[in-house]
């Protein structure tokens, strides 16, 4: 390669790199910055018992951003540090649960989230939607309640079996009804 191509091709992935966000193996590479954007997430619960469905209150802080709804349109001057937030549950490879511009939220706990740990992932997004470096994660425990029993119980039958030389069946007597027991599971 001559010279002049080579500082072309230099220059040309110097300029493409800074602006680049990568999806690549399912990860976010996320290498865009609003300069000095700080962003903390406190869970407004017990993290520790989160159920599959339930909204989470979530209070984030955010400085040196100026947040703007994805639909509405930066203010004069802050259109290089405008942006939104961006929730996710343990990754980032799938749809959000929330996107917005709101400092307190309810971040929906999606009904088919399994038991056990998870994260949720709060990024800054660039007013134009890209990814910056700029993200907090919340540590939550999602339980999941089983009901063991129920209102209808069991009941007894009807006659049991008799043959050559064998005792003659006999009613049931009526089952016993459920009593609703709680049986919290953590798998």
């Amino acid at each position: 390669m001559t010279k002049l191509n080579s500082l072309s091709f230099g220059l040309l992935a110097l300029a493409a790199g800074g602006f680049a966000c990568n999806v690549h193996d399912n990860t976010i590479n996320a290498t865009a910055n609003i300069p000095n954007a700080t962003l903390n997430v406190t869970a407004d619960t017990d993290v520790n018992t989160v159920m599959p469905a339930q909204s989470l209150p979530m209070t984030v802080t955010v400085t040196n951003v100026t947040l703007v709804e994805p639909t509405a349109t930066p203010p004069a001057g802050h259109e290089m540090d405008a942006g939104h937030l961006e929730f996710h549950l343990d990754d980032e490879t799938t749809p959000p649960l929330l996107v917005t511009a709101q400092t307190q939220v309810q971040v929906p706990i999606p009904a088919d989230t399994k038991a056990g740990p998870h994260k949720v992932i709060c990024r800054v997004h660039k007013h134009d939607g890209t990814p910056t470096t700029t993200e907090f994660e919340v540590e939550i425990t999602v339980k999941v309640s089983v009901t063991v029993g129920g209102a209808g119980g069991m009941t007894g039958g009807t006659g049991g079996a008799s043959g050559a030389g064998g005792a003659a069946g006999s009613s049931g007597a009526g089952g016993a009804t459920g009593g609703g027991v709680d049986a919290s599971a953590t798998d």
